[in-house]
């Protein structure tokens, strides 16, 4: 059995384990958040190339902002706050984000300063006061400084804000964790919500999150199982992958109304090579090489 798979029926097997939620909020509690450091760098880089791909076509100054997906550590909404929103959303269908990884964050965005202060123009001391924890400071104190509204739980299809109130709608390495019916009507909503020619910008990892932890197998491995039997690689509900690729999410996003301003992908060469004998399951086999390798994918869309 390949290393992918033993991970996969031990987190199966955790998946049964009751109360799971309450489970770790009770163990963060006690032991206090601890980040992956190693993947700091590569989230705020990711964040700061959407940053000036919306500069590109308009000015963050004052723009209301909503992040799908914000998860533990809040990066890339501390980032657009530093380079000017007015506002920050961050949801989850579940409230993850808490006061130490809150802490967490915030001590990576200070570790890269340079990087930031650089990409963004701005001053180290806007940066500093901006992510500055004081003994004592509560989640509240934080959410003030970099003008975040936390919309935790609540679900991103039909959110319980007014209509053409966001500016910006943005994600990264979310939607591929999400059922393709909700990406569309998350769309639709994301739509709905948008100013006139309000943008929404994605980053979507298409890749294999099997392959992640397994050099083995390629990052394509995944396209060769049939539904029915990928099905059982996510009994634990974390380990979902959709599998779309990334013409299908550009289809959605016209569907939902958009027009499509930048659609950019990472095709990887290795992925092409498995491809040369990886044999497809017969939903995939419509999708060009170049569509099924394309493991990173930039969505860029404004309201019509």
């Amino acid at each position: 059995m390949a290393s992918w798979q033993i991970k996969c029926v031990v987190d199966s097997c955790k998946a049964l384990i009751p109360f799971q939620n309450q489970i770790r909020d009770i163990k963060y509690r006690i032991v206090p958040y601890v980040g992956d450091a190693s993947n700091n760098e590569v989230t705020i880089r990711q964040g700061l190339d959407q940053i000036a791909r919306i500069r590109a076509l308009r000015s963050l100054e004052g723009a209301v902002v909503l992040e799908v997906g914000s998860g533990w550590q809040p990066f890339i909404p501390a980032l657009f706050s530093l380079a000017g929103a007015g506002r920050v959303y961050l949801t989850d269908l579940r409230r993850l984000l808490q006061p130490a990884s809150f802490l967490t964050a915030m001590k990576g965005l200070k570790a890269h300063r340079k990087l930031i202060v650089d990409s963004l123009g701005i001053e180290e001391s806007t940066l500093d006061e901006a992510v500055a924890s004081k003994p004592g400071d509560s989640l509240d104190d934080g959410f003030r400084r970099l003008r975040f509204e936390y919309l935790a739980p609540c679900d991103c299809r039909k959110l319980v804000l007014p209509d053409q109130s966001v500016d910006i709608v943005i994600s990264r390495a979310v939607l591929e964790h999400i059922p393709p019916q909700l990406i569309q009507d998350i769309f639709y909503d994301s739509y709905r919500l948008m100013k006139p020619h309000g943008l929404t910008c994605h980053f979507v990892d298409n890749s294999d999150h099997w392959q992640h932890a397994d050099n083995s197998i390629s990052r394509v491995n995944f396209l060769k199982f049939p539904d029915a039997v990928f099905r059982w690689t996510y009994l634990n509900g974390l380990n979902y992958q959709n599998r779309l690729r990334h013409s299908q999410y550009v289809e959605m996003l016209r569907n939902a109304g958009f027009e499509v301003l930048r659609e950019d992908k990472e095709i990887d060469s290795g992925s092409l090579e498995a491809l040369k004998t990886l044999k497809l399951d017969d939903q995939f086999r419509r999708f060009t090489k170049d569509d099924l390798a394309a493991l990173s994918s930039y969505l860029l869309a404004r309201k019509s």
